[in-house]
């Protein structure tokens, strides 16, 4: 019963929690118009099960400077959310693709996909896709550019890479687009910058087109991902208030039925999956076209397509063969001394070392690589150096970048795919199906990294011989690798994050483990009560036994006609008063069994009463931390389990803080487990670190600088970091 008590315990606080946010997100979505279907153009939609949803981005808007802009879908965005498959797909359906209406719209047979929403709205948007792909729709999501900018600023702006230069002025005459002006590198985007980056759609293809929207909401994933459940509320009124959904999403059982499937895909990545499409073929519409064959394999690649990243041993081995080449990758030239003479100048005015690949992708054009140095600001206020120098390939709208920056923690840095040591430097490798995206690495107090064009367009070898070569221009030879060194003394400013009251995720989550575990010591003692009642029985029993075999034989011996000794009666008279002896103390044991028992339990319940209250209201306390003259080790650790061993971090923690040593927490980290114990330690904190190694000595652990990974799992407030293995 006890066990049980446990079991549904856990599963009601699961299932309170889900229910509370169906009905609070229905709420939400409620406060917006729902957006008009007809019958039959949606699938349903089973709960748990596959499911395709399609957002749609409306450029609806009063003018750009001379014009109106009547309503077209800027953006097709199918993603596919099956719990069968390790991934989430997401495929663009190009805007530009040409479609022939039948019956015809506004007197147009053959036209654009975007021109849908204008001739029919979603009813014919949904319709002609399911025309063109063969997929059916089961959710519809729609915002416009003026909600777009709100939602990116409520959420609190989003940090991605702008991979060039963009620029168009309307000017009375030319031509009329929407206004950009961006310039390049990784930087933080708020409404109106994140706008003019995912609307451009001019200077280049509709695959960079495509590729930036898709971008831009892989960057939201990574960063407000991981903390989205503790934010959920949040994040569940901006998206009620400023989208648009299908009807059915405006009921309790359509969003139970999405949140199904949902919760078994929270964790899996998200392949990028390419509409094949033919460029550049001349259309009485300005068209890009797709034959039957190239349609049907892209729907294939977004239903069941693989894309999974290579093992690690692949990508190592793809690395050995690159440095072990004594010639460069095809399609690699070295880059010019005006781009060397140019690096320089910039490197001067950075306060650490400026790296750049000897070598560039050949785009035999002679395009020049652009360098631009700024500040990123990060949360907090701080704001840290960073450059970027931007590499043309020599086809229309592909540019890769390589930057680096003294913000260690830069949200760019989180959850790398795979990381390996090689030629005296780590490297963090970031995948997008089966293509590397960047590869990044840190020296010299800073990091720095290789960012793909949009579309992937460097292959993994060229990607793994422009990081290995790329090399400080100033105080080392071009092209040479140089191996990670100890990170400058002076540290940077710390990022301070303000610490949040519990969420209400915590709180139930705390409150219904505690619940349980009272279950199972109310049980447990009452389950003791219930065997020191048996045991009373079986003494009862075993007294009245002996008392009827005393008698039988009494009155065996009357029968024999021999008198009964005075020495029996006075033994049965005396068994009588040692019986009511016995009873009294059977009855005195089982009442103060029952009596402890009771207490027990009180006491429990009245503990557990007020840690209910305790952490409903807040009020619970951070253990105090000890202070830091008890210990050699005066840094804030935190404790990171990187293996299978469950509760090793926890208990290595408590171990460490029985040492006096301030040990923020325990968690877990995501990613390779190393050979062995590893200290880490951030900037300025390697003699710290030093010094738990040695409180640490019998498990010979390995003092080295600390991995992306490793900060962004341990926090801002780590300055030591145990990792075990």
């Amino acid at each position: 019963m006890a066990a049980f008590a446990v079991v549904v315990a856990a599963a009601a606080t699961t299932v309170v929690f889900v229910n509370a946010q169906v009905a609070q997100l229905t709420h939400a979505i409620g406060s917006s118009k729902s957006l008009v279907l007809s019958n039959g153009t949606l699938a349903p939609a089973p709960f748990g099960g596959p499911q395709t949803l399609l957002l749609i981005g409306n450029d609806q808007r009063l003018h750009t400077s001379t014009t109106p802009v009547v309503p077209h879908a800027n953006e097709m965005l199918l993603v596919r959310i099956d719990p069968g498959k390790p991934w989430i797909s997401m495929m663009s359906i190009p805007r530009e693709l040409q479609v022939t209406f039948n019956p015809s719209c506004n007197g147009l047979t053959t036209t654009r996909l975007n021109a849908a929403l204008m001739c029919g709205g979603i009813n014919r948007v949904v319709s002609m896709i399911k025309q063109v792909t063969g997929l059916s729709v089961n959710h519809v999501v729609e915002i416009d550019f003026g909600n777009f900018v709100k939602a990116v600023n409520e959420m609190g702006c989003v940090y991605g890479t702008i991979d060039r230069r963009y620029f168009h002025v309307n000017r009375p005459g030319g031509p009329q687009y929407f206004q950009v002006n961006l310039q390049p590198g990784y930087q933080k985007l708020c409404g109106r910058q994140a706008l003019q980056f995912v609307t451009y759609r001019h200077d280049d293809t509709s695959l960079e087109r495509d590729a930036r929207d898709q971008d831009f909401l892989l960057e939201v994933k990574q960063q407000y991902g991981p903390t989205l459940i503790d934010h959920i509320a949040k994040f569940e009124n901006i998206f009620g208030h400023l989208v648009q959904t299908d009807a059915s999403l405006h009921t309790q059982q359509g969003v139970q039925n999405l949140i199904g499937t949902l919760i078994q895909v929270a964790s899996r990545p998200v392949r990028q999956v390419k509409f094949q499409a033919n460029l550049g073929v001349a259309t009485n519409c300005a068209c890009v076209t797709s034959s039957p064959q190239q349609i049907t394999e892209s729907v294939d690649s977004f239903l069941y397509g693989t894309g999974i990243p290579p093992a690690k041993r692949t990508t190592v081995g793809l690395a050995k063969r690159v440095r072990a080449s004594k010639t460069a990758t095809p399609d690699l030239v070295p880059v010019s001394a005006t781009t060397l003479a140019n690096a320089r100048a910039i490197a001067r005015h950075l306060s650490f070392p400026l790296e750049v690949p000897p070598v560039k992708i050949d785009n035999g054009f002679g395009y020049p690589t652009r360098f631009r140095s700024y500040t990123v600001p990060a949360p907090g206020g701080h704001n840290y150096p960073i450059y970027v120098a931007v590499f043309s390939t020599g086809l229309l709208g592909q540019y890769y970048d390589v930057q680096g920056t003294t913000w260690l923690t830069a949200p760019i840095f989180d959850s790398p795919t795979q990381s390996f040591k090689f030629a005296g430097r780590t490297y963090y490798v970031y995948y997008d199906g089966a293509h590397i995206k960047t590869v990044a690495w840190f020296a010299n107090g800073a990091g720095y990294w290789v960012q793909n064009t949009l579309t992937l367009g460097l292959t993994n070898t060229q990607m793994l011989e422009v990081a290995e070569r790329t090399a400080p221009v100033i105080g080392a030879a071009a092209g040479s690798v140089r191996k990670d060194v100890q990170h400058q003394t002076a540290p940077p400013a710390t990022v301070t994050v303000a610490s949040a009251a519990p969420s209400p995720v915590q709180t139930v989550g705390e409150v219904g483990g505690f619940m349980a575990v009272l279950a199972l010591v109310g049980g447990t003692l009452l389950l003791w009560r219930r065997h020191a009642r048996v045991g009373d029985m079986r003494l009862a029993a075993t007294r009245v036994s002996d008392h009827l075999i005393a008698l039988e034989g009494q009155l065996t011996r009357i029968a024999g006609g021999a008198p009964m000794p005075a020495a029996a009666g006075a033994g049965a008279g005396a068994g009588a008063v040692l019986g009511s002896q016995s009873d009294r103390a059977v009855y005195r044991q089982r009442g103060s069994v029952s009596t402890f028992a009771l207490a027990a339990l009180v006491a429990f319940v009245l503990a557990g009463g007020g840690v209910v209250v305790a952490v409903a209201t807040g009020a619970a306390r951070p253990r105090p931390r000890p202070k830091a003259s008890v210990s050699p080790v005066s840094a804030p650790v935190v404790v990171l389990n990187a293996g299978t061993t469950q509760g090793a971090a926890g208990k290595l923690a408590r171990s460490l803080r029985a040492k006096h040593i301030d040990v923020l927490g325990a968690s877990n980290l995501n990613s390779p487990a190393p050979g062995g114990y590893e200290v880490l330690y951030t900037v300025g904190s390697r003699v710290q670190a030093k010094l738990l190694a040695h409180v640490l000595q019998a498990d010979s652990p390995i003092v080295a600088p600390a991995d992306p990974a490793a900060q962004a799992a341990a926090g801002p407030r780590a300055k030591v970091i145990v990792v075990i293995p």
